[in-house]
């Protein structure tokens, strides 16, 4: 089993970008998260190495209250402030290859790219881990029980979406004058006239309180990312975590002197994707795919139809105090 070790403190400088343009979120890594809390917390119980490896504040040094009645976000936070370097699995994908594989390529000797350069490359070490992760979790990551249930899954597969059209409706029904309300239900049709915008009244702040969002703009960005309209206009994706993959790559690289500013997709950018595509056995080395040309169409493609990397075989459901995982049942 081959490890990328990537330092907490390369990732925070570009956790922007990871977040918005290749699709990482920190739940991908709850385990190795909680493990780096672990570490801290029962601190002596690990060995010298562990610690030093894991920790760039020990707990003898400096006490930080673990947010123990904490959401998981507060939690990952926790763990990137105690933490020195994330250690993740990646299968027989070795670091120091793909370091050559970057050394070939990277022909800039400007010193002032170094830092960002080699925080770019820490990036890419993430995504080649993140993709193996989702290979050996079906693309469930750490969640692979807790989507099991039978109430999870009915919440993330139809109630969750059917309150969040409700909610897009209701919002958007607001800003008409027209408050009239028609309910069909088991052959039978009522109309409501909605006086005093009574019913409204009743069913938004329901609709705010068990979805846990803030406004109409991020209902729709949640219907369009994870409850995509069948059918919807645009390429048909064959693989797509292939296209999850190249993207993520492809994203990060823009931020390197790989890229030339105001240019499409560069010869050595193109070689180096298309290595790394290969070496993870996503393409095969004598494919079609394996071409820059096949490449530049494929990024303008994925681009022109705003297609955005998506590493989740399941929605990941958004909580609120009002909503909690545990109380599943109580979602609605």
């Amino acid at each position: 089993m081959e490890y990328q070790i990537i330092p907490i403190s390369s990732l925070k400088r570009i956790e922007s970008w990871l977040t918005d343009e290749t699709g990482f979120s920190l739940s991908m890594l709850h385990s190795e998260l909680d493990y780096i809390s672990d570490v801290y917390l029962l601190g002596k119980q690990f060995p010298v190495e562990i610690q030093d490896l894991y920790l760039s504040i020990k707990k003898e040094e400096q006490d930080i209250p673990y947010p123990n009645r904490g959401t998981d976000e507060d939690k990952y936070k926790f763990s990137l402030t105690v933490g020195k370097n994330l250690v993740l699995e990646s299968g027989d994908f070795e670091a120091d290859y793909i370091l050559n594989l970057w050394n070939l390529y990277d022909t800039n000797e400007d010193s002032a790219c170094e830092e960002q350069d080699q925080d770019i490359f820490n990036g890419i070490l993430l995504i080649v881990a993140i993709y193996y992760k989702y290979t050996q979790t079906n693309g469930y990551f750490d969640f692979g029980d807790y989507v099991a249930a039978p109430e999870q899954i009915q919440y993330t597969y139809s109630v969750r979406p059917d309150m969040l059209n409700l909610y897009k409706m209701f919002h958007e029904k607001k800003k008409t004058k027209n408050n009239t309300i028609t309910i069909e239900y088991n052959k039978q049709k009522i109309e409501l006239t909605n006086d005093d915008n009574w019913f409204l009244n009743m069913i938004t702040p329901y609709l705010d309180k068990y979805l846990g969002i803030p406004s109409l703009e991020e209902a729709e960005a949640e219907l369009n990312k994870d409850y995509p309209t069948t059918g919807k206009r645009g390429r048909k994706r064959e693989n797509a975590i292939l296209d999850t993959v190249t993207l993520s790559i492809y994203n990060l690289l823009r931020h390197s002197s790989f890229a030339a500013k105001g240019k499409g997709l560069t010869d050595n950018e193109g070689k180096f994707i298309l290595s790394l595509l290969v070496y993870l056995r996503l393409i095969d080395e004598d494919s079609s795919k394996n071409d820059i040309l096949n490449l530049r169409a494929t990024i303008r493609n994925l681009q022109k139809y705003e297609v955005h990397p998506n590493w989740w075989r399941i929605p990941m459901c958004k909580t609120s105090p009002n909503n909690p995982v545990e109380h599943l049942k109580s979602y609605w």
